[in-house]
């Protein structure tokens, strides 16, 4: 029986920021904070409070690494086993230098990136967004999941955009 492929990913790319942009980041929480107690909107100034210190909090600490793990039963991901019923499909997602706007004369030194989506019937993760190593490693995950699970064409979510322009 094949046991499947694993591998470890983090959960973001680690970013070293001066001092000046967590000031920033404070200020801006702070003024948000302060408008919302202004015009009276005590909930959404808690939100700004709890999101500012979430942010925070992420960006402070390293990233952590995560082992994946696709195999016969479904896929794992830091001992989470979604199994195979559990997921509706799954999209192998690269990125494409023309999709990204990189000018044509940086095409042939663009390195894409590439991730594993996956649509789950779980209302909590709806979709998971896993990074891959290299377009072989990709192409390996590809052709042992197409055995599995429906393959169906998917764009990366907003969130994970935003969440990867933050640092997070």
């Amino acid at each position: 029986m094949h046991e499947g492929i694993r591998w470890q990913v983090l959960t973001h790319e680690h970013r070293d920021r001066s001092t000046d942009w967590y000031w920033g980041f404070g200020i801006l929480a702070v003024v948000g904070i302060g408008l919302c107690v202004y015009f009276g909107n005590m909930l959404f100034a808690l939100i700004i409070a709890l999101a500012a210190i979430s942010i925070g909090v992420l960006l402070a600490r390293g990233p952590r690494e995560h082992g994946v793990h696709v195999h016969p039963r479904g896929v794992t991901l830091d001992g989470t086993l979604y199994p195979y019923p559990a997921l509706q499909s799954f999209w192998v997602h690269v990125e494409d230098p023309y999709e990204l706007g990189v000018p044509e004369e940086y095409h042939e030194e663009f390195e894409p990136r590439s991730h594993l989506l996956l649509t789950t019937t779980s209302y909590i993760h709806p979709t998971l967004t896993i990074p891959l190593d290299d377009l072989d490693h990709a192409q390996e995950v590809r052709d042992y999941l197409v055995a599995y699970v429906a393959e169906e064409k998917q764009e990366r979510h907003f969130s994970d955009h935003v969440a990867e322009a933050l640092g997070l």
